[in-house]
């Protein structure tokens, strides 16, 4: 379980997060949405230990999170950012095997290699096992960049997926297919805490949905629970109307008017 309490995060004298508290358990999705700036990606990294807070306590499996040694956390939880920059050339294959780094020392293992072969197959990458990465699209990249993290902790009782705003540069059946990934993961037992700005997407996605407004919780429930007219409002600045999802059982977001700007 991760357990955040009152968390805060400020540079200088901008508060991004304020008292933020919450728990994430193993075997759901957490859906993170909120307007640009509510301070979802610097809440990620806190939760990844990229940055420290400046106030507040981040546990995970009841230890804090920065007693953690990083080989020990990079095998326990794995992290795929918005932006993945690379300066050298490598193959697909190569790339996704980055994602067993932290589980060998020298050289990969026969397993070590399987769950490169696995991951690739589920994310659908195993064709372009050969080509370079800077070769493909940015979808194609981000896929590769999903087999990479998810062969970090396929094989890791209880592990932790990190994902943030996954779905960019995804066509609408490659958004589904990642989403569908994460949802059978959390289902075999792993955590997924997710950001996301495609409303239906994570209304029908996940067990949990967080809105965050600048910097603090604004809601947190399940989507029938988080995901109302007026949670959105408030959040988003715009009114929208709910039908019914007959497929995923959860609220469908429908904007109903165009946005004044000059409002």
């Amino acid at each position: 379980m991760i357990k955040v309490n009152n968390v805060s995060y400020s540079v200088g004298k901008k508060v991004i997060l304020n008292n933020v508290s919450f728990e994430a358990k193993p075997g759901e999705i957490l859906a993170i949405i909120g307007a640009n700036g509510a301070g979802k990606s610097t809440l990620l990294k806190l939760l990844c230990n990229e940055m420290l807070p400046s106030a507040g306590q981040i546990q995970f499996n009841d230890k804090d999170l920065d007693d953690y040694p990083i080989k020990e956390l990079a095998r326990k939880r794995s992290v795929l950012t918005q932006h993945n920059t690379l300066s050298l050339s490598f193959t697909v294959k190569e790339l996704v095997l980055m994602g067993r780094y932290p589980h060998f020392d020298g050289q990969p293992t026969e397993h070590d290699m399987q769950m490169v072969v696995e991951a690739m197959q589920a994310t659908g990458v195993t064709m372009m096992a050969g080509r370079t990465y800077e070769t493909l699209s940015g979808g194609e990249q981000q896929r590769v960049q999903l087999a990479r993290v998810i062969a970090q902790i396929q094989d890791v009782p209880n592990g932790w997926l990190f994902l943030d705003e996954p779905t960019n540069g995804l066509d609408i059946l490659h958004q589904q297919q990642l989403l569908m990934q994460a949802r059978d993961m959390a289902d075999r037992g792993y955590g997924v805490i997710c950001i996301l700005h495609d409303i239906n997407l994570a209304a029908a996605y996940a067990d949990q949905i967080m809105i965050l407004k600048q910097g603090k919780v604004q809601a947190l429930g399940n989507p029938e629970e988080v995901v109302t007219c007026e949670n959105l409002h408030d959040a988003f600045g715009i009114k929208v109307q709910l039908m019914k999802n007959e497929n995923f059982n959860c609220p469908l977001v429908i904007t109903t008017g165009r946005i004044n700007y000059n409002s």
